[in-house]
């Protein structure tokens, strides 16, 4: 499946993506629609109260093959990031997507999203996606505003607030199945990523999976068209949309997942490929999670807040059998110093290491629960690494600040003054609120040990 010259060289994959089981070249990794990504009619059906244009048909398939592709292939990330993926997939409309500007759109969209290198071919595909028209989406006479909906804190506290400030908008969240409440309101419709993709014939083994956010943005695009809304909103705020790229990990791409810089070109792409203007807002891009909560907070908007989730490693703890968050990881520890910051009760949370005052991370375990293991504790160093470094990013290293600035500035279509402004505002308050989240802990906390030792 992989060929490569030498141990360092980035691993080189093509992908086919088939209706059928075809036999494929030696060195091509084939992706079966039907069974490497199952495509669910009812699910899909919600989206549409009729049969699929042929051109929408071809971006389920599309964000279908990217994910495989994406999740399929190993990065060799010792030595580089970096993969070359090149797809070759059946659609419908060929005299699309073979467009020049088409396939530089989709390609500079993924390549700046995985830090991969993409490339496509296509053929004609005679099959029809199937599908169960059904009414959900039936919102005529009512503006809609799409959400990409994770079922974190950022998505519960934006979609109330979109609520609070526009009643008159119904509101359609993109999600992934779990069916958990934004308020019991009529207004609110939900619908799932209308696609599996199994691991009974295929291993799965690179779990970084930035395409997750190329296939929400897809089918977050479709669904804006379908029902004419005029707005996408991405909910996370600043320090989930801009740390990780301000500060990527090791040989790392940067992480644009939540960033301008990643929906600009995602929405030029959608609104190429749907013939409909796709625009995606960032309401709360200058704001820290903390500020966004306490909003929420102030307006009394926060019941059941404790229901959302923001771990990532919820699959790998629990406690009395049932999953829990690790409260450690870097997710983990943004939640927590955010309710802090906001004035929200952390005891409604449950986590797994859930003193930070114990002396040692194991002992912020349960008594009686699993061992505390290297990579438990990697992932707490590297958590409290990524918050402490954001709550120290130095603005004065003029060439990196003003680089970043310009950046987001192109993406924001605003003034470079205004980034600087706004930026550097939010730094400052994300400093402010890990002060204080720390300032309560025990002196011999290992949080606060940590913190110590990173300032040595």
């Amino acid at each position: 499946m992989t060929s490569s010259r030498a141990d360092t060289q980035e691993p080189s994959v093509h992908i086919m993506a088939t209706d059928h089981a075809v036999r494929a070249r030696s060195s091509a990794l084939s992706c079966i629609i039907g069974q490497d990504i199952v495509i669910l009619p009812d699910v899909l059906g919600k989206y549409c109260v009729r049969e699929l244009t042929a051109r929408v048909d071809d971006l389920v398939v599309l964000a279908g093959v990217v994910a495989f592709a994406d999740r399929a292939v190993q990065r060799k990330a010792a030595s580089a990031w970096s993969r070359a993926l090149h797809l070759t997939l059946p659609v419908h409309d060929r005299a699309f997507w073979e467009r020049p500007e088409s396939v530089t759109a989709l390609t500079q969209t993924l390549d700046a999203l995985t830090g991969d290198k993409w490339s496509f071919a296509f053929r004609p595909r005679t099959k029809q996606t199937p599908v169960n028209p059904q009414a959900t989406l039936a919102l005529s006479g009512q503006q809609c505003t799409v959400i990409p909906f994770s079922d974190g804190l950022d998505s519960l506290a934006v979609a109330r607030l979109t609520q609070h400030d526009d009643p008159d908008t119904a509101l359609l969240l993109v999600t992934t199945g779990t069916h958990r409440c934004v308020a019991p309101d009529a207004r609110v419709r939900r619908v799932t990523i209308p696609f599996t993709i199994p691991s009974k014939r295929v291993r799965f083994p690179e779990t970084s999976y930035r395409s997750r956010a190329f296939v929400f943005g897809v089918m977050a695009g479709i669904a804006a068209h379908l029902v004419g809304a005029h707005r996408i909103i991405v909910p996370e705020s600043g320090q989930s949309s801009l740390g990780p790229w301000l500060l990527p990990v090791g040989n790392e791409a940067a992480d644009i997942r939540t960033h301008p810089l990643f929906t600009a070109r995602l929405a030029n792409f959608l609104s190429a490929a749907l013939v409909t203007p796709i625009r995606f807002d960032h309401p709360q891009l200058w704001k820290t999670k903390g500020e966004t909560l306490g909003e929420m907070y102030q307006l009394g908007l926060h019941d059941q807040w404790w229901m959302t989730r923001s771990c990532p490693r919820r699959r790998h703890v629990s406690i009395d059998g049932r999953s829990v968050q690790c409260g450690v990881c870097a997710a983990c520890l943004l939640r927590r110093q955010s309710l802090h910051a906001a004035g929200l009760d952390e005891s409604k949370d449950r986590y797994f290491w859930a003193d930070l005052n114990a002396p040692t991370l194991a002992q912020a375990a349960p008594s009686r629960a699993r061992l505390t293991t290297q990579n438990d504790a990697r992932h707490a160093w590297c958590g409290t690494l990524e918050l402490a470094h954001l709550a120290e990013y130095v603005c004065d290293d003029h060439y990196r600040f003003s680089r970043a600035t310009a950046e987001l500035a192109d993406a924001l279509g605003i003034s470079k003054a205004i980034v600087c402004h706004n930026l550097t505002r939010l730094l400052a308050a994300h400093a402010k609120e890990w002060k204080g989240f720390l300032a309560p802990l025990a002196h011999e906390s290992f949080l606060l040990r940590w913190q110590r030792a990173l300032k040595c």
